[in-house]
């Protein structure tokens, strides 16, 4: 029912809706989204001037597992999560 190639095209589909959402919002996605170049790994920055560090403690307060990286914020999904 799993595998690599199930979980990486799910996951792929799991990081498209996450950058649909962001769409239109206050964040730049840094990581590339270009065919051939985009992971299951999405970096944003917010361009209000909303710290990493002030996003991520936000987020670990309502339970959302992301890291700060300099002055992004890294969102990796893996198969348990979902869109919900």
């Amino acid at each position: 029912e799993t595998g690599a190639e199930k979980i990486r095209n799910y996951l792929e589909e799991l990081t498209d809706y996450l950058c649909e959402l962001l769409a239109g919002k206050n964040y730049d996605i840094i990581s590339s989204r270009a065919p051939g170049e985009k992971s299951q790994i999405v970096s944003i920055k917010h361009r209000g001037g909303r710290r990493a560090q002030e996003i991520f403690e936000f987020l670990e307060r309502e339970n959302v597992v992301v890291s700060a990286r300099g002055a992004g914020i890294r969102i990796a999904p893996h198969f348990f999560n979902n869109r919900g």
